[in-house]
């Protein structure tokens, strides 16, 4: 179905006053401009986060251009940025990150030293590894709205505590220059052709 039809059919609901806002998701720079020239997009939604930067070239751009805010989902990379888990078996079978790309085998060891990074930098801050993270994503703009998600009280309260984290421009420097890169794509082939449409 093209985006403009799509987009169309929503803009008829916002005009009957049945949809206030349209927003889109895993949407490509292109599919971001073509949905928007039929009706304003409010915002875009997209993976993002310390190790999933891919909308840096071209979906953040378009969308700072467009004046469309961006909505970054897993800021946590699904928990292990966050320390909730260091290996596939210790989650629930049916858990689609127990035979991920980036959490197995030789991409599992280098992420680890990734996360592993990512709670030293905390430590130092005296902050937890999410707070870190989420605080990372919140200092690339004000027009980004992190979405973390959360299955306890404990961890949502932690999260929310991000906001109150400062991170200076040597600190971003130092993020950037010593976090080794990400190992392993966000989903297997399958999934990662229904991303950046």
């Amino acid at each position: 179905m093209p985006i403009e039809e799509t987009v169309g059919a929503l803009a008829e609901l916002v005009a009957e006053g049945k949809v206030r806002h349209i927003g889109l998701s895993e949407a490509g720079p292109e599919t971001i401009r073509r949905a928007h020239a039929v009706h304003p997009v409010t915002a875009v939604q997209t993976e993002y986060s310390l190790w999933s930067r891919d909308p840096e070239a071209e979906v953040l751009p378009v969308c700072r251009e467009l004046g469309i805010g961006f909505v970054p989902y897993s800021p946590l990379g699904r928990g292990f940025l966050a320390g909730r888990f260091t290996s596939p078996e210790e989650l629930e079978e049916g858990d689609f990150r127990r035979s991920g790309p980036r959490y197995t085998g030789d991409n599992l060891a280098a992420n680890l030293r990734l996360a592993e990074k990512v709670k030293v930098i905390a430590a130092e801050k005296d902050v937890t590894p999410a707070q870190l993270a989420i605080a990372w994503v919140l200092a690339q703009g004000e027009d980004l709205v992190p979405i973390p998600g959360t299955k306890r009280r404990t961890y949502l309260e932690q999260n929310a505590g991000a906001v109150d984290v400062e991170l200076t421009k040597e600190d971003l420097a130092r993020i950037d220059a010593e976090l080794p890169p990400v190992a392993g794509a966000r989903y297997d082939e399958a999934g990662m052709r229904s991303v950046d449409l």
